[in-house]
């Protein structure tokens, strides 16, 4: 009888042992009155502020990762699940550009972008201004928000910014911009103040600063032929939506790809102090008439217009 009431327990207190193993650990949680909250659950503030024109703390820097868009979409796409919706990025440019007005660009007949880029790489470059590390065609957009067709050159020690015109093929001004200078790199969406009345522009960008945190000058700010803003601001070249063909033949075009290599040029050099944040980009437009319609007939790129070319 004692052998019989010795195994009834020992099978009871297995019994009691597998179900305790079975317990989700969200209940045992749950049952202490003191556990605090699991740090991993916590959401991220929403309300990060996106001023970009100081450096501020608030921004998130990154200094050894790039972050393609493109990449952080697809991976979005695969991981949302049927009842989740995915919001697409779109850029502005598909708005004003189709694939008919596109054709009027000078840029888009074949091997004109590679002939000027070939002659400034010949002309400008020397071999003081570091290796060669890339070309670009991209849409510079100036303090004013307005936008214009450049050549950019990257190399070890700089980056060069070249006025160029496609229409009588010939470099028409250049400046250059030591990688020793900068301080500051902004990686992200282009933005406006919430005051402003500038219709959004859904369109990503990268921001090159060496004003060290300074505001920018007044007599800069109202002035929109100054030659001494502290920043350059970069977007991809409208001909980037519309190239046929894969990345490979739109890398000229895209400035996700001159932010990645200007990152690694930046990692490379060990003296460098400049911090690379992945944030908005301020815009500092508020009604931008004058901009809009700049933009609006592109008269920051070389085109055909109707009987004349300019």
């Amino acid at each position: 009888m004692s052998d019989l009431l010795d195994d009834d327990l020992e099978f009871r207190g297995g019994t009691l042992q597998l179900s305790a193993d079975h317990v989700p650990s969200e209940s045992v949680e749950n049952q202490q009155g003191n556990v605090s909250e699991n740090p991993a659950r916590r959401k991220p503030p929403s309300n990060v502020n996106p001023s970009v024109l100081s450096g501020a703390d608030s921004l998130t820097s990154s200094t050894s990762s790039f972050a393609d868009a493109r990449n952080e979409e697809q991976m979005n796409a695969t991981a949302a699940t049927p009842t989740e919706s995915v919001k697409t990025v779109y850029p502005r440019y598909d708005v004003p550009f189709n694939k008919e007005n596109i054709k009027d660009f000078f840029t888009f007949r074949k091997g004109v972008v590679e002939t000027a880029i070939q002659e400034c790489i010949t002309a400008l470059l020397f071999p003081e201004d570091g290796e060669y590390l890339g070309s670009w065609l991209l849409t510079e957009i100036t303090l004013w928000d307005n936008e214009k067709e450049r050549i950019v050159l990257l190399t070890s020690r700089l980056v060069m910014t070249i006025k160029y015109d496609f229409i009588a093929m010939k470099q028409l001004d250049f400046k250059k911009t030591y990688l020793d200078d900068l301080d500051t790199i902004v990686i992200g969406e282009l933005v406006y103040p919430q005051s402003s009345l500038v219709p959004e522009r859904n369109l990503r960008g990268v921001r090159l600063m060496w004003n060290k945190g300074e505001p920018v000058p007044l007599k800069t700010v109202w002035n929109p032929f100054s030659q001494d803003v502290p920043f350059l601001t970069f977007a991809s070249h409208p001909i980037f939506w519309h190239k046929e063909g894969g990345l490979e033949e739109k890398v000229t075009y895209d400035m996700e790809t001159f932010a990645q290599k200007l990152q690694r040029a930046i990692e490379c050099m060990p003296s460098s102090a400049c911090c690379i944040h992945h944030s908005p980009i301020v815009i500092q437009s508020y009604v931008g008439l004058t901009s809009l319609l700049h933009n609006k007939t592109s008269m920051g790129f070389f085109k055909v217009r109707g009987k004349f070319s300019f």
